[in-house]
């Protein structure tokens, strides 16, 4: 019986981490197609995951020009909240933060919070298509 609820106990512990795999919590390097870097975070877990930098500020690569952009915020064709690049490149600035010249906006715990809830909410509703 003991056997029997400690494995049940291991069982129940090992599935209830595996429904969300946080980013990793530590700086990452980050390399730009120029081939100057920058240290950020990762942020997020499998549904949704962002670049942010010590300051706050958010990070998307842009699949247009291949770099990382400081990111905005805006609503997609479904009116739903989305991360879109800036057009302003992250440069390391010395040994400080990474820093703008722009008065890009911070993006928000809420929103992002938002963005995280409506990418959950896409993988609930992906229809299933029998196999032929």
């Amino acid at each position: 019986m003991k056997l029997t609820n400690l494995v049940l106990l291991i069982l129940v512990s090992i599935t209830v981490k595996l429904f969300a795999v946080p980013a990793a919590p530590f700086l990452i390097t980050f390399a730009q197609p120029d081939g100057s870097t920058f240290r950020a975070h990762l942020k997020g877990d499998e549904y949704f995951s962002w670049i942010e930098t010590d300051n706050k500020m958010i990070i998307v690569k842009s699949k247009k020009s291949g770099f990382y952009e400081f990111a905005l915020i805006k609503r997609d064709e479904k009116n739903r909240l989305i991360l879109f690049p800036s057009g302003v490149t992250v440069i390391e600035h010395g040994n400080s933060s990474l820093k703008t010249p722009y008065n890009i906006p911070k993006i928000s715990r809420d929103q992002l919070g938002q963005i995280w809830q409506n990418k959950i909410d896409e993988r609930r509703n992906i229809e299933m298509v029998p196999a032929n």
